[in-house]
């Protein structure tokens, strides 16, 4: 969850954001090999993917969490934390096996440039990059503005961004084909001239949205959950198999050359 979404109460983890670690933690665990491998999270918000992967894959002996937005109050306390994980708002040094960009690239002004430094700094030779962003240009909404998104993407484009990044893909795909009605629905209604509430402008530093106000208790939050991971398995078997498959999210996983 990005740290300006993160509610100052106690909340439910979203069902989005749980089917969409199982997602990648599965990808992952496919693809990468080895022992004692150092992982980097960039944009790691409040470092629920982090503290899932290293959770999960026991090949990752380390991994940081890469955001500029911690403030010096959210670094000291996770200081004692799960010693696997580390957090900085500064910039790392050295290189890494695995770097992870989960919904970052749309908040970029200069993607391909940001691609391109990311695995150029990053990655150590032969190490894997794993990228998300929201698909469908033309969903693009006031929601994306609210989120600080300057783009959608189209799948094609993010496999050219790691193509130009100089970037072996070694997998790809969509995620969340079953969240593209609902969204696309908001999309036509906003359309027809339906005025947002402006909770929270775009930009601001705390902005509520539905991964944060979710409170719809552990069994519904569970049954969503399972239709979202149904999603997500349908989706996976339609990129293993390179079949046509729309999604809300479109993904790569890629390797330094």
């Amino acid at each position: 969850m990005d740290l300006k979404e993160l509610p100052t109460r106690a909340f439910t983890r979203h069902p989005w954001e749980i089917a969409r670690a199982n997602f990648f933690l599965r990808v992952l665990g496919e693809r990468i090999t080895g022992r004692e491998l150092s992982a980097l999270d960039i944009g790691a918000g409040d470092g629920y993917f982090a503290e899932r992967m290293v959770g999960t894959l026991p090949a990752v002996a380390h991994l940081t969490c890469f955001d500029p937005a911690y403030s010096e109050t959210w670094l000291q306390a996770r200081a004692a934390g799960e010693p696997r994980l580390s957090f900085t708002a500064q910039k790392p040094e050295g290189r890494y096996d695995i770097v992870i960009m989960l919904d970052v690239l749309e908040h970029i002004d200069d993607d391909q440039a940001g691609l391109r430094e990311a695995a150029s700094s990053f990655l150590r030779p032969r190490g894997h990059i794993l990228l998300s962003v929201p698909a469908s240009e033309w969903l693009y909404s006031h929601h994306d503005e609210l989120l600080g998104h300057k783009r959608r993407y189209a799948p094609v484009r993010l496999r050219a961004l790691a193509n130009e990044a100089g970037l072996a893909i070694v997998d790809h795909g969509e995620l969340f084909a079953s969240l593209l009605i609902p969204r696309a629905a908001a999309k036509l209604v906003e359309m027809a001239g339906y005025k947002h509430p402006q909770q929270s402008p775009p930009g601001a530093a705390r902005i509520e949205t539905s991964l944060g106000t979710w409170n719809h208790g552990r069994r519904i939050t569970g049954m969503v959950t399972a239709a979202l991971s149904m999603d997500g398995a349908c989706s996976r078997i339609a990129s293993r198999m390179r079949l046509p498959f729309a999604g809300l999210s479109t993904w790569v996983l890629a390797q330094s050359r």
